[in-house]
């Protein structure tokens, strides 16, 4: 990092396929990321995806990443770091193999620390100490998204006429599943004698239901306390905004507001939104 650049910091982009599931392509997003990219790169800055750059839940793969070539063409020459998140958790066994040549793919990391300013700042994309979305492999969260999916194909998009989103069913849908499910996991388990058969959390991820994120701030909170850093840096929960000076959340690309962080060489940092193609600043105050 140079003395006088910038590190900006988006997430949760969940690039899709183009198709009815897909949420970038709602608000003229590409056009609004490509403004973002031109911005970043006048300024000289560095850029961090922190996670969920795909969407690997609802679509294919291999049919995502063909279609997004173009941008993922243009963040490799940006030497944009790529922070791996649940949703695209897939590609986790890849890093620091030679499986995937394309140059972001090389780029691929886990979670990783930086001194700025006389601080030390984790970058995360926070999923990793969220007890539902932890782990590599499929939980329930990913499951509600491919029910999510199948109401997003036969509405023909992922939003409604008005505007909402229809993936926001899912915490209605979800939560009301999650009871009878959680007694049929538990009964099969008696009946097959696995004790420790059940669910992690009974809930769902804090997208799908913001009321999780305030309960994801507390883990943030031990996790700084524990690690013996000074500032955290995540996405995941799809809600931009700070607590004090140690927690700045990236927000999301994949819903109606675009956010980002921005973190100078002194170590300042603050959240934005991107609105029709300029940075405004975004004042939200998170509560643990």
């Amino acid at each position: 990092m140079a003395d006088n650049q910038s590190i900006f910091v988006i997430s949760d982009l969940h690039l899709g396929d183009g198709g009815v599931r897909d949420n970038f392509p709602v608000n003229d997003r590409q056009h609004q990321l490509d403004l973002f990219l031109d911005y970043v790169a006048g300024r000289q800055a560095e850029l961090v995806v922190l996670g969920d750059l795909f969407e690997f839940w609802q679509m294919n793969l291999s049919r995502i990443v063909m279609t997004r070539m173009p941008l993922l063409d243009r963040l490799a020459a940006m030497n944009a770091t790529y922070v791996l998140g649940n949703h695209d958790a897939d590609l986790d066994a890849f890093i620091g193999g030679d499986f995937l040549s394309h140059p972001l793919f090389r780029r691929m990391c886990g979670p990783f620390f930086r001194d700025i300013g006389g601080r030390r700042f984790k970058f995360m994309h926070g999923h990793e100490v969220d007890p539902g979305n932890e782990d590599d492999w499929p939980e329930k969260g990913r499951i509600f998204c491919i029910v999510a999916g199948l109401f997003e194909d036969r509405n023909g998009s992922p939003v409604y006429p008005n505007g909402d989103f229809v993936e926001d069913d899912l915490e209605r849908i979800g939560e009301g599943l999650l009871g009878p499910w959680a007694a049929l996991v538990s009964r099969v388990g008696r009946f097959l004698h696995l004790g420790g058969l059940g669910m992690k959390s009974d809930k769902l991820t804090p997208a799908q239901n913001p009321d999780r994120a305030r309960q994801l701030l507390d883990a943030y909170r031990q996790d700084k306390e524990t690690g013996g850093y000074d500032v955290l840096i995540a996405g995941h929960t799809h809600q931009p905004g700070r607590i004090g000076n140690w927690y700045f959340n990236s927000g999301t690309w994949a819903r109606k507001t675009n956010s980002f962080v921005e973190i100078t060489a002194t170590g300042y940092a603050a959240v934005f939104d991107w609105i029709d193609g300029r940075p405004v600043p975004n004042n939200t105050i998170l509560q643990l």
